[in-house]
Formats: structure tokens, sequence, C-alpha cells
């Protein structure tokens, strides 16, 4: 380590040397495929990263408003500089891999005010698969009195490129939008995109989006005048001009997942990498795997004591019966065990989430669902609304662990504003105290905080299978093939997948686009360590084999591999758990065959496969199945056929 830093800092201290004049400072990654150049131009601050000699992001300005206006008002000035080699590994609680290598150059830079004493710093490193940047504030801003208006951050990229972008709603949103194939040119200055932001460039794809955030506004884009520039906008300050009230030690960080396919960024650590390392010293009652979901299905059968087919006793107690006889660790109880779900969304601030309310009683006790769970082994995660508990976080999080419940389904109206975040970490870390583990919806995008509070175990943020519960959802092939490129980049993604009755019943209609084999593979394509089974226990036991899949597929990896795709046309994704192999195959609206080369597999090991894939009669019915079994090694080839919105999942274990 001693020479890679020393050949590194002396590279460095040259490319310093010769570029003084101009005050440009240069950087690669460890392997030099990814590099950057910073340098102070008439007072303002600029980057630019390139990836294998093309550009990433051409020059582009630095900087903050303030609301004290004097403020670096005269520009900025290069104060000192410092470089640094790190390589460090560590091991997640869970993840997509079981080892995480945290290795990066990097170059920090402190600015000055060109009249004034106060300082500014940015951060920048540079992964063999991305780059990210913060700013950081020392003590000499005042914390209490300065705040921030904006950033002046911008993102130029080389021209007029292909992206997929979700377009927000609002500050306000869930992140649960589409995200459409486009131009920059297609995009206007008044759409306000979400990020992860995927943009298709010359020999690569890059991923922007934004890491660590805590004690901060959430970051979105909008476009400038010219077609190529974007710039950071945060998420506003509940009733204030400002996006954040008062400074805090660093901005989270600004990063771009770089890979010469889109699918590369899917293995990607450095998110997480950007995070804190985690601050909970047992992890053993952090357990992830699969809940039984009621919601979802809205379909209630040989149940007794059913009450005008609302959720009752009687209906979580047939649920934890059929989680406790399939292995499934954890019920979902969501919302109604209180109040009526109507009311505990329209007037969250005015329900006791620690009582239920006489509309429940008679026919909904929480506390025999519970008790009933614990003596079954099945642990309770319970609904609550984020604006009924927020101002009285420690009472209600205490109660629910000592009722016995496991963990809490958080949900929410959206944003991301500062007071937002903070009060949702605050949360979490309460949480943790009480060993309660969070799945958080109405979600902002994640930033890796799972890494430091593994107890926030998952979060929505995406337009999931909820949608499919009415008609017009628009949970199409197209979008499904989309995601696994864009938002699930951000970290773990709670879209319910599993469907198994995709037309539900005359009385309880569904309306989930594809096929049955499709939603079996999500289970391997989409990654999320608590994965909702959202169908009604009759649907799943009725096709045991299908069903024994589901149920023995892991949740977490410990190794990822894209195969192959293009973002909503296409993925094929292989993970591994222990000695064994799975494969994730969906496609979009168009049918197609799938030439799966096997050469992830081990070079000395021959493999039973079970392939589950979509039926002969698929396209008059399209939960039609089959199953195939085969030995197979590492040199063949299984060519296999979707049919339109179809799918295919494969296991491979050593013999």
């Amino acid at each position: 380590m001693k020479n890679i830093l020393f050949a590194f800092t002396v590279s460095l201290f040259l490319g310093l040397a010769s570029c003084t004049y101009q005050k440009r400072y240069f950087l690669s990654s460890p392997d030099s495929s990814v590099s950057m150049t910073f340098q102070v131009l008439d007072g303002i601050p600029y980057y630019d990263i390139s990836y294998q000699g093309k550009p990433v992001v051409l020059s582009s300005r630095l900087g903050m408003l303030f609301s004290d206006t004097s403020l670096f008002a005269k520009g900025y000035e290069v104060f000192s500089v410092d470089t640094a080699a790190v390589s460090k590994k560590w091991t997640p609680v869970y993840g997509i891999t079981s080892q995480a290598d945290n290795t990066y150059h990097r170059l920090r830079v402190m600015l000055k005010e060109r009249s004034g004493n106060h300082t500014m710093g940015i951060e920048f490193r540079l992964y063999d698969d991305g780059a990210a940047f913060r700013y950081f504030f020392p003590s000499n801003i005042n914390t209490v009195t300065k705040s921030l208006i904006s950033e002046e951050t911008e993102f130029v990229f080389p021209g007029d490129e292909v992206c997929f972008a979700a377009k927000r709603k609002g500050f306000r949103d869930s992140y649960e939008n589409l995200y459409e194939p486009a131009h920059f040119s297609d995009l206007t200055p008044a759409d306000l995109i979400g990020c992860p932001f995927l943009v298709k460039e010359e020999g690569h794809w890059v991923a922007l989006t934004e890491a660590a955030l805590d004690n901060y506004a959430g970051m979105s884009l909008k476009k400038g005048e010219k077609k190529n520039v974007f710039r950071a906008v945060l998420a506003p300050y509940p009733g204030k001009k400002c996006s954040v009230c008062a400074l805090p030690a660093r901005s989270p960080w600004r990063v771009f997942l770089i890979g010469k396919r889109a699918g590369d960024m899917m293995n990607s650590t450095l998110i997480l990498n950007l995070n804190e390392p985690r601050k909970i010293t047992d992890v053993s009652w952090i357990k992830p795997g699969k809940a039984t979901w009621p919601w979802w299905n809205n379909r209630i059968t040989n149940v007794p004591e059913v009450h005008s087919g609302e959720p009752s006793t009687a209906v979580m107690k047939y649920y934890t019966d059929f989680a406790a006889r399939n292995g499934i660790p954890y019920l979902v109880v969501d919302a109604g065990w209180y109040s009526l779900e109507g009311d505990a969304w329209s007037q969250p601030e005015k329900e006791d989430v620690l009582t239920m309310e006489e509309t429940r009683k008679s026919f909904y006790n929480i506390h025999q669902v519970i008790d009933y769970a614990k003596k079954k082994k099945v642990g309770v995660f319970l609904w609550v609304h984020y604006a009924s508990l927020k101002d009285r976080i420690d009472t209600v999080l205490s109660t629910y662990a000592n009722w016995g419940a496991v963990g809490i389904k958080l949900d929410n109206f959206g944003g991301e504003d500062q007071l937002l975040v903070n009060t949702l970490h605050k949360i979490i870390r309460t949480a943790a105290r009480y060993h309660l583990m969070v799945d958080y919806h109405g979600a902002y995008k994640p930033t890796g905080y799972t890494r430091t509070w593994p107890n926030f175990m998952t979060c929505e943020a995406v337009r999931g299978m909820e949608y499919s519960k009415g008609p017009g959802g628009k949970i199409t092939p197209q979008h499904t093939v989309t995601i696994p490129y864009t938002r699930m980049l951000a970290g773990p993604m709670d879209f319910t997948p599993g469907v198994f009755d995709l037309d539900g019943t005359k009385r309880y209609p569904k309306y989930v686009e594809g096929t049955r084999a499709r939603q079996i593979a999500m289970y391997v394509v989409y990654y999320s360590p608590l994965q909702m089974l959202p169908d009604y226990p009759a649907a799943y036991e009725g096709s045991p084999a299908q069903f024994a899949f589901l149920r023995e597929v892991p949740v977490t990896w410990d190794e990822t591999k894209f195969i192959d795709g293009y973002p909503g046309d296409y993925v094929v994704l292989a993970r591994r758990k222990g000695n064994r192999w799975y494969v994730g195959l969906m496609t979009d609206e168009n049918p197609r065959t799938i030439n799966l080369r096997l050469d992830f597999l081990s070079e000395t090991t021959r493999y039973h496969a079970m392939i589950v894939k979509d039926g002969k009669n698929v396209t008059k019915d399209p939960q039609n199945v089959t199953i195939e079994e085969r030995n197979v090694t590492r040199s063949d080839i299984l060519h296999i056929r979707l049919a339109g919105g179809g799918g295919a999942v494969l296991r491979f274990i050593p013999l």
C-alpha cells in the first residue's frame, strides 16, 4: 500500500506542478479508468469527469448560494489541497454482495473567500466504477444563523444524450413515477427530474444520484436553458425560502455511477461505500426475509368471523397460519388496524396509533394478532403513518416493541426536505434502540443509509405492484424492465412482486400485466432484503411447485452479476447465495429468445438446473408456467424463450 500511495502522490504532485498557473488539479481512479480535473476560473470553481478518455461531464460549475449574500460574494480561491489513496473492504450485514470494496483516490480542496475569511471544502472521490463529490463546511461558518438557499452545482453533459428521466410531480411526491426514455432536447426547464437519472453517452452509461443524505435536503435536477446542462435543485424547507435552514457539516455526495453497459452498475456498492460504517453493534435481531402481506390482494377466503371484508383478527391469524406452515418469517399488518384506513390517511395527526378505536375493537385486536404470531414464530410489522408518529417517536416505538412487534412499515405522503429527512433518521435510530426493523413507503429514493443503520431494511420510492390493484396503473412490462437500471441502482426497492393470480376475480379484480413466470423472476431481479408475498394463500398453495421456488429463493446475496439487457427492453441478472446461483430474466412487451451463457458458474463443477419459465399456452393463459430440470456445466448455453411480457428464473445447485 505504501508503494501505491507513493506513486499516486508523486503523479498527482507532478500534475499540480505543471498546471499551477492555471490552478488546475488532476485526479484519476485506482485503475485510471475514471479521471477528473478541478480548477477555479474568475472566482468560480469547475470540475469535469471522464471515463476511459471520453467525457462523462464537461466543465461544470460548483458553489453555494447562502442566505447571507455576502458569503463568497466575490468568488472563491484555492486555499489548500490534499490527496490520499484509500483501500478498505467491509462486510455488509446483508446486501447484493457479502464483501464490499471501498477503494478510491481522493482530492480534497479547501476554498476561501476572495475577500474574507470564510472557507468551504469540496472533496472528490474517484472509484473504478464511478465518481463522487461533496461540499463540507468548517466551523468558521456559523451553523445557526447561516442558511443555504441553494446549490449552484451543475452537470454539463457532452451533448443531446439519450436518457431515462423520472419526472416528479413536485418536491412532495414519493418517487412513484415512470422512467421515460427521451433525449435531453425532449425535456424542459419546468421538469423536475428525480434521481437516479440514467444517461447513455458515447461508449458508456452514467447514472447521476446522491449518497449519504443526512441533515440536508434531497436533490432533484432541473434542465438549464441549454439542452445538455442540468443543475441540482434542493427540496425547500417547509415554510421557508431556503433549502437547508441550519448548515450541516457536509452535504450529501453527488454520485456518478459509470459502466460500459447500463446494467454494469447493478453490482456497485459505491453508494453504500460513501455512507458511514454501521452504528449498531449487535445486529443479530436484524433478519432479512419474506413477509405475507394481506393488504394487496383484498381477497379473504375460508376465514371465519370476517367483518364486512375489513381486515380483522381472524384474517391476520389466517395469514399467520399460512406464513407459519410455509416458513415465511413475517406478517405485515397494514393500515386499518388502529382506525379505518381512510382516516389513517386523511387525518393522521388526529389518530391515536396506540389504541384501537371503537370501529375496530369488536373484531380487530392487535395484541391477539401479535401474541398469536409469536406462538407461531412469525414476526409482525405494524403499519403506522409518519404524521401520526413524528411527535412521539420514542413513546410509540417503545410500546410497539413491548407489544412484541419486530418492525414497522412507515408510510408517508412523500417529500425529502431537511426536516423530513432528519425526522425519518430519528425514527430509524430510535427503532434500532428498540430492536425494530423499518420498511419505509411513501418514501424518497434511498441514499445508502442502510449501511449505517441496517435496521432500515428497504423502502418503496417506486411505482410498484400496488398500482396494479386498479386499471391504468401503468405497471407495464416496459416499466418493470426499466427500473432495474434506474431506481434500483439507488438501493433496496420494495416493489412487492410475486403475484400469482394476475387478474383476480369479478369481486376483486386485478390488472397485472405480463406473465406469472415474470413475477417469479422479479424475486431475483429486484433486490429487497424484506420481500413481500402479496397474493392470497390459495393462489400460492394451489401451485405448490412454483410456490416452492418463492419460499426457497434468497432475499440477500453474496454476489451479483449483470449478464445482458438494455433499459426498457429486457434484463438478465445472476445472483449467488453460497454455492447456488440464481438467474432472473424479464422482457418488455416483445417476445424474445435469450441465449444464456453459463460462464458465471464454476469451471470445475456440474450443476443441477431448475428452469421456471413461460409455459407453452402462456399467450392464452399468462399464468401458465413450465418447470424443466437438467444437468449443466459452465460451457453450456441455454436458449430461453420469453413470451411478450414474460420471464424466467433459473436455479443452479452444485452436484
